[in-house]
């Protein structure tokens, strides 16, 4: 067995299910989507990051890289071509600017934390204590 390496993630994603719309979820076939992956394309096809940039901010190797990138555009491409659900997830390491944005339902105040700190027990505005992550890492 092979020792896979964890990425380094330093933007997780707002949403971790996308689906093709007024189709039920359990009547798709679902594909899996690393976050690892989807760093890659975020940081080629999004950013615009050099290849060999690209792979040394994720701590991986130009080859697995290239193998990351290739496969995470295949799954992206099956799935919308073929009309499939993408469930986004993985194991990471945080790169330490991975942001979380959090909603307070009180007075919709918004503000962002960075991933690996502790849920906010309120908002820092009215003192609300029902907030919510907008996407990011999915902690409740």
């Amino acid at each position: 067995m092979v020792n896979r390496v964890k990425r380094r993630v330093s933007c997780l994603p707002k949403a971790t299910y996308y689906k093709p719309r007024k189709v039920s979820l359990c009547d798709l076939e679902i594909i899996n989507l690393s976050i690892g992956e989807l760093e890659a394309i975020r940081l080629c096809d999004l950013v615009h990051v050099d290849q060999n940039e690209a792979a040394d901010m994720m701590g991986i190797s130009r080859k697995t890289f290239w193998n990351d990138l290739q496969k995470a555009r295949q799954k992206v491409t099956e799935a919308l071509v073929n009309g499939k659900a993408i469930e986004i997830s993985g194991e990471y390491i945080s790169n330490g600017e991975c942001k979380v944005e959090f909603l307070c339902s009180g007075c919709e105040y918004r503000w962002e934390l960075k991933c690996d700190t502790e849920r906010p027990a309120s908002c820092p505005k009215c003192g609300s204590e029902i907030v919510y992550p907008i996407g990011g890492n999915g902690r409740e």
